[in-house]
């Protein structure tokens, strides 16, 4: 009986211990404001949103070293890439030529299925859409991946203008995600 006990403990803890690293409290995060397209939102201390040159445009990336080495073999060392539209929502998904819409929603496609289904989402002065898609990605270390990657695409639109968030075959962390889409705002 005291063995079992013993396992039983052993399990509780080492459950507490898994769950404890992935604290929302242990995030730190700052503000990313963008003048131009006026809106902020959060992002962990630990990233950097930068405007790119070689990659055409503003992308995030990572600045610990663990990340650095983790976004580079798979990711090209880029967590999202922004893009901007002077245009509504509806109008700039019907640019992207991505999207499809039934009603109030909106489908598109990827690697493993012709209708992958955006939610709507909403916030504090804006409108958009969420999606996660299977994605390619290429590894320096095993080369191309067809069905390896999670693309998530982040819209937000206050009617005039239109940001979009893509991650670059590296889901979001939900705490991060969370985080992002509470804080997300249009100045």
């Amino acid at each position: 009986m005291t063995t079992r006990k013993n396992r039983l403990l052993s399990v509780l803890v080492m459950i507490l211990l898994s769950s404890h690293g992935s604290n929302a409290q242990s995030i730190l995060f700052k503000r990313y404001s963008n003048a131009d397209y006026r809106f902020s939102f959060d992002i962990p201390s630990y990233w950097k949103i930068i405007n790119s040159k070689v990659e055409g445009g503003i992308i995030c990336v990572p600045l610990t070293a663990s990340e650095k080495k983790e976004y580079k073999d798979c990711f090209e060392g880029i967590v999202f890439r922004m893009e901007f539209f002077k245009a509504s929502l509806d109008s700039a998904l019907a640019e992207t030529g991505m999207y499809t819409r039934n009603g109030n929603t909106y489908s598109t496609q990827d690697r493993t299925s012709d209708s992958v289904q955006a939610k709507n989402i909403t916030g504090t002065s804006w409108r958009g859409i969420y999606h996660k898609n299977v994605c390619g990605i290429g590894c320096q270390s095993s080369g191309f991946h067809a069905i390896a990657g999670q693309c998530e695409f982040l819209y937000f639109s206050n009617g005039q203008t239109t940001v979009c968030i893509e991650t670059n075959g590296r889901a979001f962390d939900p705490l991060i995600l969370k985080r992002l889409l509470s804080s997300f705002r249009f100045l």
